[in-house]
């Protein structure tokens, strides 16, 4: 059994243990947390467990940002003992209300320190493939390459739908690299509106997207992190600045720099490429940013 093979094994096994674990109500929880901060570790272990599947759901949201699954699924793991081990019931929060921040800020922090590669989400190149199989059959049934309307309207998309998500098409991309002439320019994936279809305007638009495909080789872990949170990036919510920097672990002023940074040098290297930009339009963000887990009790 090769070492994928032996991993998915493991994976499944625990799918079906953690499975057995019961939800626990508001109630239930509230108990065990009291019984928690007397020392009690069976209860520690009963709300830890019973949140296990909630996880896996958190640590989905992060495939394809560099870090093997089983690993997001671990770091994943210590946040909820962290927040377990932390809860105050006395506050009336829901315990998984409050341990989805302990959560995504252990994931978050290993992707920072571990992470190099990102990749496109899963969700987002099963609609990538979609567009693409449509585009084989209109082929093959109008005798010829079919145009971006024909697509839309076999989908039932706008074109400006289409073009947003095969952007999204990027190839696997190093986020180690630097670009500009001091070697330290990080760089926003915003690009430019699609609200026209005229050739001079499907140029603009080819170019930048050509200009933030390689912009994305070049963004900073860090960077992509920010930006993911901060626009709802694979469906996720739309954090504020200083709901990053707790989860990231630094100031909320640090989150906003790094927000600005980006925007500034997007601009700068607009202009060095000649893009025009009508003033009438907005930058939109870019949509893509992606061993067996073991709980110590």
């Amino acid at each position: 059994m090769n070492s994928t093979t032996k991993d998915r094994t493991l994976l499944s096994r625990y799918f079906s243990e953690i499975r057995d674990y019961p939800l626990l109500t508001k109630e239930q929880e509230q108990d065990l947390a009291r019984n928690v901060k007397q020392g009690c570790k069976d209860s520690l272990n009963e709300l830890i467990e019973s949140n296990l599947s909630f996880v896996v759901k958190v640590a989905s949201e992060y495939r394809n940002l560099g870090l093997p699954f089983e690993d997001l699924l671990n770091e994943g793991n210590l946040g909820l003992i962290e927040a377990a081990q932390r809860y105050d019931d006395a506050k009336g929060t829901k315990f998984i209300t409050y341990a989805i921040w302990w959560i995504r800020k252990s994931i978050l922090k290993s992707l920072s320190e571990h992470s190099s590669l990102v990749r496109v989400p899963t969700y987002q190149m099963k609609k990538v493939r979609e567009i693409r199989d449509t585009e084989n059959i209109l082929r093959r049934s109008l005798g010829r390459k079919a145009t971006r309307e024909e697509i839309s309207t076999s989908l039932e998309r706008s074109v400006a739908k289409i073009d947003q998500v095969l952007q999204f098409s990027l190839r696997e991309m190093s986020l180690d690299d630097k670009v500009g002439k001091d070697r330290e320019t990080p760089i926003s994936d915003y690009l430019v509106d699609d609200t026209s279809h005229s050739p001079e305007e499907s140029l603009i638009r080819r170019e930048a997207n050509n200009l933030v495909e390689e912009a994305m080789h070049h963004l900073t872990q860090q960077e992509k992190i920010v930006l993911y949170h901060r626009f709802g990036m694979s469906g996720g919510p739309q954090l504020t600045l200083k709901e990053i920097g707790e989860m990231m672990s630094i100031s909320r002023e640090r989150v906003r720099q790094i927000e600005c940074q980006a925007k500034t040098r997007l601009r700068k290297l607009f202009a060095r490429t000649r893009l025009v930009r009508s003033p009438s339009r907005r930058p939109l963000p870019v949509r893509s940013i992606g061993r067996s887990p073991h709980v110590t009790h």
